[in-house]
């Protein structure tokens, strides 16, 4: 016992660091989808205050995140989806990396999975009769696919990228045959 007893009390303290990393993932990605939700009611105050939340929460994270990093990537994926949708929806602008305020991963991700948000909100106006609008939309998924699709990585760097990738096409496509009907 005595050759690893340090080690367990390391990775006792690891482990509890992991739970609560667990626990915050949650709670993060929650106020996410909330966000979202409020976005598409047009309710963006509200939807800005729950990112503000989740951004909270995800520099609770950092702060015990050391050894554990790979944890934030996928809370903070879905804190730029949250921003840049809300930034389409309100401002009529698609947030930048440093404007999003995440790292590279997590914004690719994130940008990417904007784009079946972005294919709801179309499918909204174009369900209001709002063609126009409609097309307004169209042009941010096909601004995001034209940028994001045709990067390529290797799997072990960005393991979600090409899903992605293949995802947002589809959005785009079924998007783009529901414009045109």
């Amino acid at each position: 016992m005595e050759l690893v007893s340090e080690i367990e009390k390391r990775l006792l303290e690891k482990e509890k660091r992991l739970d609560l990393l667990i626990v915050k993932e949650r709670e993060a990605v929650r106020l996410c989808s909330k966000s979202i939700k409020e976005t598409h009611l047009g309710n963006f105050e509200e939807a800005g205050k729950l990112l503000d939340e989740a951004r909270n929460v995800l520099a609770e994270m950092e702060k015990n995140a050391a050894g554990l990093e790979w944890r934030l990537e996928h809370p903070k994926a879905e804190y730029a989806e949250g921003m840049i949708y809300l930034s389409i929806a309100r401002d009529g602008k698609i947030l930048s990396q440093k404007e999003a305020g995440v790292g590279d991963e997590p914004y690719l991700d994130g940008l990417l999975d904007c784009m079946g948000e972005l294919k709801r909100r179309m499918f909204d106006h174009l369900r209001k009769g709002e063609k126009e609008k409609a097309e307004e939309v169209f042009e941010f998924m096909e601004r995001i696919y034209a940028e994001a699709g045709p990067l390529h990585f290797s799997g072990a760097l960005m393991p979600e990228l090409r899903r992605k990738q293949d995802v947002g096409r589809a959005h785009l496509e079924d998007a783009r045959g529901k414009l045109i009907k």
